[in-house]
């Protein structure tokens, strides 16, 4: 009977079962270190794009608000002027078609303020867990409010007194013919950013209904409470809109180290 030989494996200790442990443990805690720091990279890329994105459209506003400050208001408002001053003349017979001119430019324009949304709709829907900085949140959030009241004081009451005056208008002058008149403002728009009009675009059918001189005088009265609306609180209103979206601006740039 032959008898076979057992080779027989030595033991191993505890420990080097230990050690198999912790570097499996290691190899494995690395792997889901590397992997969140890659999550955490991704998500500052798109966080840093998102607040690229919201200076670029606090930028667009400030231009927009710009332009209504120092070129549309001021522009409409001197032929708002130039309105009241033909009316108010001793004798402004002979003068209809400019008197067209005068008050169509200067009442057919409307100052809204629409702010960019673009980056706030998405921030909105799905990035804004992504801004840490809270007093950027806080600053963006601010200025949200800023705009939702200042619409809320200015567009409904400006859009009120816009209407009112293009109806009282009309007990004067022929609304056949302004809206001639302004088709041709709407193709003079396309070389300019306010409403263009020129002596001769104004027709010959264009003439004044004097004879309502109570109609005039109330359109007067309405012109000179626009006016001053326009002035005092709509212009002043988005000068203090313009210097909050510039403090905005410069702590966006500041947090996130932007050009």
């Amino acid at each position: 009977m032959e008898v076979h030989a057992h080779t027989h494996t030595p033991r191993k200790k505890w420990t080097h079962y230990f050690w198999e442990f912790l570097m499996l443990f290691l190899a494995v805690f690395a792997g889901f270190l590397a992997e969140n720091q890659r999550e955490h990279y991704v998500e500052h890329r798109r966080e840093k794009k998102y607040i690229v994105s919201m200076v670029e459209d606090l930028k667009n506003d400030s231009i927009f608000l710009q332009l209504n400050i120092n070129k549309l208001i001021p522009y409409h408002l001197g032929w708002l002027d130039s309105t009241i001053h033909l009316f108010q003349m001793p004798d402004f017979k002979g003068k209809d078609r400019m008197i067209y001119q005068a008050f169509m430019i200067g009442t057919g324009w409307a100052y809204n303020f629409y702010p960019t949304e673009r980056t706030l709709s998405q921030l909105h829907s799905t990035g804004f867990h992504l801004i840490r900085n809270q007093n950027v949140t806080k600053t963006i959030s601010r200025l949200e409010v800023q705009y939702k009241i200042f619409n809320l004081q200015t567009r409904t009451f400006s859009e009120a007194m816009q209407n009112d005056i293009d109806l009282s208008a009309w007990s004067f002058a022929d609304k056949a013919v302004t809206d001639q008149i302004a088709i041709k403002a709407f193709q003079n728009f396309s070389d300019s950013s306010t409403v263009q009009l020129q002596l001769p675009d104004i027709p010959e059918s264009a003439t004044i209904r004097f004879q309502d001189k109570e109609g005039i005088k109330s359109y007067i009265e309405k012109l000179k409470k626009y006016s001053f609306y326009l002035q005092y609180v709509t212009k002043l209103g988005q000068v203090t809109l313009l210097r909050e979206i510039g403090k905005a601006i410069n702590i966006l740039k500041k947090e996130y180290h932007l050009k």
